[in-house]
């Protein structure tokens, strides 16, 4: 997820665009509102490690855990298991704890904490997958940034080389702005060799340009790399999902509601372009981050959930979902109690 604030810039379109009309009408015809349609011919996606998945934003991505309102709790992560989560994914801010010239020391007690989550997870029965999340330094002025980036991944891979093997690692969240394609492909393979000194056999998640989005992991090069997981993120459409949220420049107006054919339609459209990516890549796809802004009618949230969630895992693709506690909640903090439909949207059939 993008850094919530209100001057954050516009994420970018995320939905696939698709060269044949006709391959276009061909999904609708057997994508509908009730569609449960797997991948046709041959197209197998390797099984993926993360299958149901919740992401702990608005935490550790803030500059400070409890800045946005959101710290980890024990209880927390033993709730999300027992609801039926087998992995939540850890958005983390290393660059603001990190010195800002070399040796690019990040701070043993930043450290220590995201030790300390990934230790109660792991306890909880959970996979954590730890990222590096809003550099947004890198996204500007990369160029300037690399010796940094690549400094700080590897103190964070030594520092979680004895992790328990339920550790997953996220080289780099929604890649934007003048980190292309073509750059993040560079940077994902530096890192990857990075990360492989210290965890050679530790599953990798890896994705694109365009803020994560599936159209530009579609043009990608992802690394040859046997342990690795391929991810994207959407929100699609975004004047939909986003409608009314404070840290939206503008934000979309509000009213906005989803669930035509054609919509249902865009939604399998992208998850089968995800899912023949993964059979020919040969790797795991994962939908890192969807959801829909709290403000949204729920019973709007709900079925949008509901859709992207089958789409996703009626063709093999492992999901988690955006989030748990803050803005596009699935649990009322105020109250400590899932939202229910969410929940059912999530978890149900």
């Amino acid at each position: 997820m993008r850094q919530q604030c209100k001057n954050c810039p516009r994420r970018l379109p995320m939905l696939v665009r698709f060269a044949s009309s006709a391959l276009a009408l061909t999904l609708m015809a057997c994508s509908g509102p009730s569609s449960s349609a797997a991948p046709r011919g041959e197209m197998r996606v390797p099984a993926s490690p993360v299958q149901r998945c919740m992401n702990l934003g608005g935490a550790l991505e803030a500059p400070n855990e409890g800045d946005w309102g959101y710290s980890i709790r024990a209880e927390d992560l033993e709730t999300i298991k027992a609801a039926g989560f087998d992995t939540v994914r850890l958005p983390v801010r290393w660059d603001v704890h990190a010195m800002q010239r070399a040796p690019y020391t990040i701070r043993q007690d930043h450290i220590d904490r995201v030790k300390e989550v990934i230790t109660q997870a792991d306890a909880a029965g959970l996979q954590t997958i730890v990222d590096l999340h809003h550099y947004n330094d890198l996204m500007s002025h990369p160029d300037a940034h690399y010796e940094r980036l690549f400094a700080m991944w590897r103190q964070i891979a030594e520092a979680l080389q004895d992790a328990p093997d339920s550790v997953i690692l996220e080289l780099l969240n929604e890649p934007n702005d003048r980190m292309t394609v073509e750059r993040t492909d560079a940077v994902n393979a530096e890192l990857l060799s990075i990360v492989r000194e210290y965890h050679p056999g530790r599953w990798v998640v890896v994705g694109s340009a365009g803020w994560g989005s599936l159209s530009a992991l579609l043009d990608s090069n992802p690394p040859e790399d046997d342990r690795i997981i391929l991810t994207f993120h959407s929100y699609e459409p975004y004047d939909f999902t986003h409608q009314g949220a404070f840290f939206a420049d503008p934000p979309p107006p509000t009213g906005t509601r989803w669930g035509t054919v054609a919509e249902y339609s865009e939604i399998n459209a992208g998850a089968e372009a995800a899912a023949r990516f993964a059979s020919e890549q040969g790797h795991p796809m994962l939908l890192g981050e969807f959801g829909v802004y709290e403000e949204v009618p729920l019973d709007q949230r709900a079925v949008w959930t509901r859709a992207m969630r089958k789409a996703a895992e009626d063709r093999g693709i492992g999901w988690c979902y955006w989030d748990f506690a803050t803005t596009f909640k699935a649990y009322n903090l105020e109250r400590d109690e899932w939202i229910y439909s969410i929940k059912s949207a999530l978890l149900d059939n």
